[in-house]
Formats: C-alpha cells, sequence, structure tokens
C-alpha cells in the first residue's frame, strides 16, 4: 500500500465530501485516480474486411506481392526482383 499526502484543508474537503456520500477517502480518491487511468487493452486485433472503412479499403492489397502465402517478409520478391534488374547487366 502506497501513502498519499494532502493537503490538509482539501483532505477535510474530501473527508466532508466521503462521508455525505457514505463512501471512504480511500475509496473515493481511488475512484477519481482510476477514471484517469486508460484500460489495458487485451493486445492488438485486426480489423475483418467488413470493419474497415472506404479509404482504408482502396488501399487493401496494394502491396501485396504475388506469392505471399509463402514469403511474408519479402525475401523471394526482392532476391526476384534484384536478379531481374541487375541480370541484364
Amino acid at each position: 500500500m502506497a501513502t498519499l499526502t494532502l493537503n490538509p484543508k482539501v483532505y477535510q474537503e474530501a473527508l466532508t465530501y466521503a462521508k455525505a456520500h457514505n463512501v471512504s477517502v480511500e475509496d473515493w480518491v481511488t475512484s477519481l485516480i482510476l477514471r484517469f487511468i486508460p484500460p489495458q487493452q487485451e493486445g492488438y486485433k485486426m480489423k475483418s474486411m467488413q470493419e474497415l472503412s472506404p479509404e482504408l479499403l482502396r488501399y487493401v492489397g496494394f502491396a501485396k506481392p504475388s506469392h505471399a502465402e509463402d514469403d511474408l517478409n519479402g525475401d523471394k520478391a526482392r532476391e526476384e526482383y534484384l536478379t531481374e534488374k541487375y541480370d541484364q547487366l
């Protein structure tokens, strides 16, 4: 447990508010702090094609290699490109 230090006047106001709302100062301050902490996400979830905006759908497949299934990082496509480019010299 950590300790939070407040100005005595602020603490008295918080105590008055907490008593009026039948909560402890700790619970009330905790709830206030938690309002400003964004919820943790469980990870990235890729959107389905139906969830994409029309603007993004225009670019889907734009740079997709012809044999994407077995060349996820583009090594084969890069090798083919360089072979074609420099094999003509």
